[in-house]
């Protein structure tokens, strides 16, 4: 059988694309491998949201490189965000490239495969989005993604994503949980629902009505309830903008048993000035109000966010203005990126004039301040009951097994023999780090076996 190896970059919908290549090529006759040397298809899937994921997607390629000299009957092929921006120029600087391709047309590759000595690039991005192949996520068999929404409308100055993965175009609620049930089926127990701007949802059912994210997740609590989805213990969902984040949303952290108590909500900075720039048209003080608004209905929902550094003009004293919102937030995780110019954006116009030893500092600086924070409200949970459900064995320790709570916190417990991937079950935590809780498992009457 032949082999493909895939190196994925990137967020969630990467890794949802990756497993929709894998699933397309499988169909083809291919098996996956994680060994590059084994494979006579290898794929690079890239990102372009970030320079530095884009450089270690490039990095990549020119180490491969090496095995196509010596097996010139390899396949190499660059697809994503990267690809669909620079696949022509990719192939020409690069000749053991054999083709490029983008982010709406990974179903055309075992085409593209067989074209290859043509050495083309196809990055057409048609409306023709939607799929159902069920994508499994790449280390569980009990968790899934499912993509819901792609492209995004915003065109913040400095975001990319508008030109690599086109307009918003949702896909119909009941081919989204068709998608869901036949994950379900296969044993699934808890989903993410995927989009660049995941609650800006808005798609159309089959008679003709549009559906709000809202009331997606209100299907899929019904459904939940010995419907099409018996079975399905968790939903989640990401990522989303507070431009769209609205009280029907934050009340149905209180009213759905199906949706944990998690929200990914970013910021991206705590200057009205910077903000402003990056046009991201909120103030600072209207996204916490949604927060406050938010924690009535669910007091205890885990936050995280992303931020970013060094946008152009910003200031010593806007940056501070970014620690005071973390200090007051006291968001459970966040994820902090220097800034870097994109190309096609705005902000690719404007003079980045924050020093890259400011960026460095600047980022010290937040890395220190959340990484107390993560750890005093991580430390609050020591002596407390949670639910988690079990992901696997540990990567590092044989030992021990790890799962995940409601609130998205890892867990490590010792291991059983009668642990299984997908398991709900209750444990005592009887530790804490800044990332990660220690707990042991508990005989509760509630414990649920999926």
């Amino acid at each position: 059988m032949k082999k493909v190896f895939i190196q994925t970059y990137g967020c969630q919908m990467n890794e949802y694309d990756s497993q929709q290549m894998l699933q397309v090529l499988s169909a083809k006759g291919f098996e996956k491998t994680t060994r590059p040397e084994e494979a006579q298809l290898l794929l690079i899937n890239s990102c372009a949201v970030r320079e530095k994921s884009e450089v270690k997607a490039l990095s990549f390629l020119g180490r491969i490189a090496k095995l196509k000299k010596t097996d010139p009957s390899k396949v190499i092929g660059f697809g994503g965000c990267v690809g669909q921006t620079e696949g022509p120029k990719l192939l020409k600087r690069h000749s053991f490239l054999d083709f490029a391709f983008g982010t709406n047309n990974y179903r055309e590759l075992p085409q593209m495969i067989e074209d290859f000595e043509h050495r083309w690039a196809d990055t057409s991005a048609d409306d023709e989005r939607d799929t159902l192949l069920p994508s499994f996520r790449p280390d569980s068999k009990s968790q899934a993604f499912i993509t819901i929404t792609n492209g995004c409308d915003k065109f913040c100055s400095y975001c990319i994503v508008p030109f690599t993965r086109g307009r918003e175009l949702s896909r119909m609620p009941e081919e989204i949980v068709a998608e869901a049930e036949i994950l379900v089926q296969r044993g699934v127990s808890e989903i993410m629902l995927l989009g660049q701007n995941v609650n800006s949802y808005w798609g159309k059912n089959q008679s003709g009505r549009y559906t709000k994210l809202h009331e997606l997740l209100h299907i899929f609590q019904k459904e939940s309830e010995g419907g099409k989805l018996s079975g399905l213990k968790r939903l989640r969902y990401t990522t989303s903008h507070p431009r769209d984040f609205d009280e029907d949303l934050a009340r149905d952290f209180r009213d759905l048993e199906i949706l944990c108590e998690y929200l990914h909500l970013p910021f991206q900075a705590g200057s009205d000035a910077v903000l402003k720039r990056m046009r991201r048209f909120y103030r600072i003080d209207s996204y916490l109000r949604k927060l406050e608004k938010l924690r009535e209905y669910s007091p205890d929902i885990a936050l995280s966010t992303d931020i970013i550094v060094g946008f152009p003009g910003e200031t010593r004293e806007d940056f501070q203005k970014t620690l005071d919102v973390l200090r007051q937030v006291e968001f459970d995780n966040a994820y902090y990126f220097k800034y870097s110019a994109r190309p096609y954006t705005r902000s690719e116009q404007m003079e980045d004039d924050v020093s890259p030893e400011e960026k460095t500092e600047r980022i010290q600086a937040l890395k220190e301040l959340q990484r107390s924070i993560s750890r005093k409200k991580y430390r609050e949970d020591i002596g407390r009951k949670v639910e988690i459900m079990l992901e696997g064995p540990s990567r590092t320790k044989s030992h021990l097994w790890t799962g995940r709570t409601r609130g998205n916190r890892l867990v490590h417990l010792p291991k059983e023999d009668t642990f299984a991937n997908g398991d709900i079950l209750w444990a005592e935590i009887l530790d804490a780090t800044h990332c990660w809780l220690d707990g042991r498992r508990l005989d509760l009457p509630r414990a649920i076996v999926a």
